[in-house]
């Protein structure tokens, strides 16, 4: 577990600003659980085995506000959320399950530091909801 700081708190989320990053050896998906509200998580992965091609440009002035100078400092976490797929498959009764990768918005985490933001991917086409499984 490492805990990370937000300076200015993720949005939805902006008045806690400390996370832990909880992830099981090997797993695919992480928990980013707040520290001084624990009841409030984020499930989260990496996306590069999910979302292939997935290459997003991260703004040099955003990664400077965390203080990351060489890609090796970067860790890059999207959101994923477990939600009813609504027509995939052709399933009419609310669809089936489904798990979505926010890849609009990643949380970059300054790997030394552990200082973290989620920048907003303006204008570069990337899903708010990519479906990775459905039928989960």
């Amino acid at each position: 577990m490492s805990v990370i700081h937000t300076e200015d708190g993720l949005p939805g989320f902006t008045s806690v600003r400390e996370w832990s990053l909880e992830r099981e050896d090997d797993a695919p998906f992480a928990l980013l659980r707040n520290l001084q509200e624990p009841g409030i998580g984020l499930l989260v992965t990496e996306p590069w085995d999910l979302a292939p091609g997935y290459e997003p440009e991260l703004p040099e002035e955003e990664l400077a506000r965390i203080g990351a100078t060489e890609p090796a400092d970067v860790q890059l976490l999207v959101v994923a959320t477990i939600a009813r797929s609504h027509g995939i498959d052709g399933d009419k009764d609310g669809g089936s399950p489904a798990i979505w990768l926010n890849l609009a918005a990643p949380i970059t985490v300054n790997v030394r530091t552990n200082q973290a933001r989620q920048v907003i991917l303006d204008r570069q086409g990337w899903p708010l909801r990519h479906c990775v499984v459905a039928g989960v």
